[in-house]
């Protein structure tokens, strides 16, 4: 088998989930229009109407996760929660990435009704030491006075 090119291959991908998609009740999916005067403006690489999440879709060799979620996140619509859906070279199965929070919300909203979820959001304070900025943590100055970077 021939060298496949990137964007063949990627629109390949699109096609083979949106027909997973509509192999498992979802009969609305299919491949979005991109580049082409896009009417549906911000869209996934695979549509559709009645399901919850915006799909980014990527079958790959190399895993990028932070960047295929940064992307999804970027083109999400309001009301849908992002998703990545990806398949590596070679494998059969498709497999979802997801934030934790969505997650989270998902487990929220399909918990039994007799479970008590105490919700508490939080704004993560990272690694660093209550009290200490993360400019001050990765910056200090060496015996000599040049500035030296502590964390690499």
């Amino acid at each position: 088998m021939g060298k496949i090119n990137s964007r063949a291959k990627g629109a390949a991908g699109e096609r083979e989930l949106a027909s997973y998609l509509r192999e498992q009740g979802w009969q609305k999916a299919r491949r979005s229009q991109q580049f082409a005067g896009n009417p549906e403006g911000g869209s996934g690489d695979v549509v559709c109407a009645n399901f919850p999440f915006h799909i980014e879709g990527k079958r790959c060799q190399a895993l990028k996760p932070e960047d295929w979620m940064a992307q999804a996140k970027r083109d999400c619509p309001e009301g849908k929660i992002p998703a990545v859906f990806f398949r590596r070279n070679g494998r059969k199965e498709w497999l979802v990435i997801l934030t934790a929070d969505s997650v989270c919300e998902l487990a929220r909203q399909i918990a039994p009704s007799d479970v008590k979820i105490e919700y508490m959001p939080t704004i993560a304070k990272g690694f660093y030491p209550r009290g200490r900025s993360k400019r001050r943590r990765s910056i200090q100055h060496s015996r000599y006075g040049t500035p030296r970077n502590k964390l690499g």
